[in-house]
């Protein structure tokens, strides 16, 4: 008998990708050769390449012509208005017609809410996982396909400056966010609009 087995596929690898970006010090530019990836995936270019797009379009890397993708560097004078903009399409979905938050999605959410989030600030690992869930669920809540997206990618550079707090020894806003983790689930019972109405305020709180 013959096993296969399967290969990563675009978003397998755009995933694993944009971990190690949200993971990395900031500390100077970073290249993604396409070929190095497609040995170190053992996969052709092609969905390599689709990943790169996907996280080009996420603004998490730059596409720069003869010398390829860069990871994007992170500018702290952009920061507030990276938290405002995230903040505003959380209270956009506030104002979208309601309805009630799905039982499986709250179930999830009770499981996040329900962690042990004392050790957060040193796990780095950890505060990207639980907050990919949370930006991940909250965004499967969202009917209209363009802003769940617009969610998304807003949430990918939230996770960045929370992971850039912790490897420089800050706590700015650490507090702030580890609230977005139990205001969901809080929420919740009062519907979509209840929940994404507290957690805008808490991220618009966090800009200032």
């Amino acid at each position: 008998m013959t096993f296969y087995i399967a290969k990563p596929r675009a978003d397998d690898i755009a995933d694993a990708i944009r971990k190690r970006i949200c993971l990395q010090p900031q500390d100077g530019p970073c290249l993604l050769l396409e070929g190095v990836l497609a040995d170190e995936f053992g996969v052709s270019r092609t969905p390599v390449r689709q990943a790169l797009q996907r996280l080009a379009y996420e603004g998490l890397i730059a596409v720069r012509t003869g010398v390829g993708s860069v990871v994007s560097q992170m500018d702290p004078a952009q920061r507030g208005m990276h938290f405002a903009v995230h903040g505003e399409v959380l209270g956009l979905v506030a104002r979208l017609p309601d309805a009630p938050i799905p039982q499986e999605v709250a179930r999830r959410l009770g499981m996040i809410s329900s962690q042990d989030m004392s050790h957060l600030s040193t796990d780095p690992d950890t505060v990207y996982a639980v907050f990919t869930e949370l930006n991940t669920l909250m965004s499967q809540l969202i009917p209209d396909p363009v802003i769940a997206d617009a969610h998304l990618v807003s949430g990918w550079r939230i996770v960045r400056w929370l992971l850039s707090d912790m490897q420089n020894g800050g706590t700015t806003r650490f507090e702030a966010l580890l609230g977005l983790c139990h205001a969901p689930v809080h929420s919740a019972g009062n519907g979509r609009a209840a929940m994404f109405r507290t957690a805008s305020d808490i991220v618009l709180a966090a800009a200032a």
